[in-house]
């Protein structure tokens, strides 16, 4: 399991290296919106938006656990069905390393990867407001259900429907993105609780002040607050600054989220960080 988690790492940076080398040459850019918030916006009818999420998070101590790290890549893939409506479907692969001591049998490694729950989404975006030039307000419903994998390290075992509200206000420089998402878990056991998502966040263009005709890329810096609440009691709320790099086609950024809010329950680690990366290209 190390070996092949060693691999993954050394896959991902050479594949940010490569595209983070295509943006410095790629023209046009456009408004990415968040890294880890939802957003109103919504491809025009037959755009397709891919969309590559690494995702590595390292967690304390707590009882007889000394240590967990969980590392995974997301796939999601949008495409827009109107121009006000999308789909999309979003794949995990998740690998998990937790160091666990034992009253008997002393410190044991236990590393488990697989395939995590599939997601089915649509979006339909039911109000617009274009106040004036360079700024646009926009309101959108999303629905869809979580699809269990079947890999018994990280598949729940039901299927969940998800139904939530995603809000966007965009004002030159500015961005303001909010999301509410509520998952119905439908199955039993540790899976018997529903989840609430709740996400806000602001972006803005540091460069350039004022678009130009030769401006082929820009940069945005993000600020979230990214949190989950669980029926069971948990709660969680990470503080989520970040950097996109943006051109016309592909997207590349990076988010750290810090913890703020940690109330878990039982023998649940605390996450002590996560670190976000994430390329996107839309055709």
């Amino acid at each position: 399991m190390r070996a092949g988690n060693a691999f993954l790492h050394k896959q991902s940076a050479a594949i940010w290296a490569l595209l983070a080398a295509l943006t410095l040459v790629l023209p046009f850019p456009a408004s990415a919106g968040p890294i880890n918030t939802d957003v109103a916006l919504t491809p025009p009818k037959g755009g397709n938006i891919f969309r590559l999420r690494y995702s590595y998070a390292e967690a304390g101590a707590r009882r007889n656990i000394r240590h967990v790290n969980a590392s995974g890549v997301r796939g999601t893939y949008v495409y827009g069905l109107k121009e006000n409506m999308t789909l999309s479907l979003s794949v995990p692969y998740m690998n998990k390393q937790v160091d666990v001591v034992m009253p008997k049998l002393g410190r044991i490694e236990k590393a488990h990867d697989g395939i995590g729950d599939i997601t089915f989404t649509t979006k339909y975006r039911f109000w617009q407001n274009d106040t004036r030039p360079g700024e646009t307000l926009r309101w959108a419903a999303l629905g869809g259900i979580n699809l269990r994998s079947g890999d018994s390290d990280f598949s729940s075992d039901s299927y969940d429907p998800i139904a939530g509200t995603v809000f966007s206000w965009q004002r030159d420089r500015g961005w303001l993105d909010a999301d509410l998402v509520y998952q119905f878990n439908t199955g039993g056991g540790e899976f018997r609780h529903d989840t609430l998502r709740y996400d806000v966040s602001y972006s803005y263009r540091v460069y350039p002040e004022v678009y130009q005709d030769e401006n082929a890329w820009e940069i945005d810096v993000v600020g979230e607050l990214n949190g989950r609440y669980t029926t069971d009691g948990s709660h969680e709320v990470f503080l989520s600054p970040g950097l996109q790099l943006i051109t016309e086609r592909w997207f590349v950024e990076a988010s750290i989220q810090l913890p703020v809010i940690q109330d878990l329950p039982g023998d649940e680690p605390e996450t002590n960080y996560r670190l976000v990366l994430s390329l996107r290209f839309q055709w």
